[in-house]
């Protein structure tokens, strides 16, 4: 039972614990039955070895099995009746040690959620975010939608912009053939941006059959360590050239798109844009609702949930360094630049699941069920294998699950805020 809480900081807490002597007693004489019907000693019937010769035998085991179970079993207890929420383990301050007929008393101490005292979330006020769609965002989606339904067919004409080219290539560093580099029957479209300009500029005008010599400067730092500094020379060989064939933007492309015509196109679109656009400024405006959670409400942080969200995000920034191809900065000054952030990080988990709580908020089955369909769609999966995704990268739902609260909350959140 618990005897004291001490409060060491505002994340830690020092309980005292005392486990009375009849429950020591009590778990020490079923140990030992336990041992008396399942060991074996030479000279003595299954379940007639007389305690003595069991404690001589067993006693440190026994000592240590009776310690594993009621250690947990007091401390959880001893944190309910406290009414705290741990963040890590617990330290146990002494060394335990079970003496006949005396009780157990032992001291733990552990990091806990902080007390934030009254909350206060209920009179926040937004200032209204606006938004249009314009004619040119929707011509620029249907541009696109046009572009993913291009057709490519066989042409003698010369190449021009967006057309494809089948290309066989040689490349050369000084005189040797890099085979790695080399590629055949590779289909380059004459889109900028898609191959280096070089590559463009040499082919537009060429026809099915012509060749043309390339060469690319690759910059010093560059990923590939083959390629860093050098000049290298691409032998190039057009096999085939393909002309870049638009659909026309009329009532037939609608209708593929499910529409029934192209002005019920456009208005899906643009329904299309609204609901994106509208999606952002939710988003913007739920972050300056933690924003405005954060400024009023004073409160230390948790040591162990700040060092694993400064942790987390090295490890995003050092993932993102190496995508870029970019210099990764050192562990500390990574640190001191996360360490504002990482703060922040912790007061919005911890203030959302104290909004949460208050106000009952709590993720259902049917929730988690939604959202991986949702994921699935998206990624063109199926919901086990986004849930296998999960188990394997995250180890568990639970990483769902707390994404779908915190959204729940500041759901919540938003319909309490004033729009100005």
């Amino acid at each position: 039972m618990l005897q004291e809480v001490e409060k060491i900081s505002p994340t830690t807490r020092r309980l005292k614990i005392n486990v009375p002597s009849d429950v020591i007693k009590s778990e020490t004489e079923n140990v030992y039955n336990k041992l008396r019907t399942t060991t074996k000693i030479p000279g003595f019937r299954p379940g007639k070895i007389p305690q003595a010769i069991l404690e001589k035998r067993f006693s440190k085991n026994v000592e240590a099995e009776v310690i594993e179970k009621i250690i947990p079993e007091y401390y959880l207890n001893a944190i309910r009746e406290a009414n705290l929420e741990p963040v890590t383990y617990p330290n146990v301050d002494d060394k335990i040690q079970l003496v006949s007929g005396q009780p157990l008393t032992f001291s733990v101490t552990v990091e806990v959620k902080p007390e934030i005292g009254e909350l206060r979330y209920t009179d926040v006020i937004l200032k209204e975010r606006a938004f249009t769609v314009e004619d040119d965002e929707i011509e620029k989606a249907l541009r696109l939608m046009q572009e993913r339904k291009a057709l490519y067919s066989v042409t003698e004409e010369a190449l021009q912009a967006d057309d494809m080219a089948i290309i066989n290539t040689d490349a050369y560093i000084g005189d040797k053939l890099h085979e790695e580099l080399s590629y055949k029957d590779y289909p380059m479209l004459l889109t900028a941006g898609a191959m280096p300009a070089e590559f463009i500029d040499a082919l537009t005008g060429r026809k099915k059959g012509e060749s043309v010599e390339v060469t690319l400067n690759f910059a010093a730092d560059h990923d590939n360590k083959t390629l860093a500094g050098k000049d290298v020379l691409f032998k190039v060989h057009i096999t085939d050239t393909k002309k870049k064939n638009l659909p026309p933007l009329d009532d037939e492309f609608a209708a593929e798109a499910n529409c029934g015509n192209l002005e019920e196109l456009k208005k899906k679109i643009h329904e299309n844009i609204s609901v994106m656009k509208k999606s952002q400024i939710n988003l913007e405006y739920k972050k300056e609702i933690l924003n405005e959670l954060i400024r009023r409400h004073e409160f230390e942080v948790p040591e162990s949930m700040f060092q694993g969200e400064i942790e987390s995000l090295i490890h995003k920034a050092k993932e993102d360094a190496m995508k870029k191809g970019e210099t990764l900065k050192p562990d500390e000054e990574l640190k001191k630049e996360f360490e504002s952030v990482a703060r922040d990080n912790v007061k919005s988990v911890i203030l959302l699941e104290a909004v949460g709580r208050k106000e009952s908020i709590q993720v259902t089955d049917a929730d988690v069920k939604q959202a991986v369909e949702e994921i699935a769609v998206r990624n063109n999966l199926k919901p086990e294998e986004v849930m296998r995704l999960y188990a394997v990268r995250e180890g568990s739902m639970d990483a769902l699950k707390s994404r779908l609260f915190a959204d729940k909350v500041l759901e919540f959140l938003l319909e309490k805020a004033t729009i100005q």
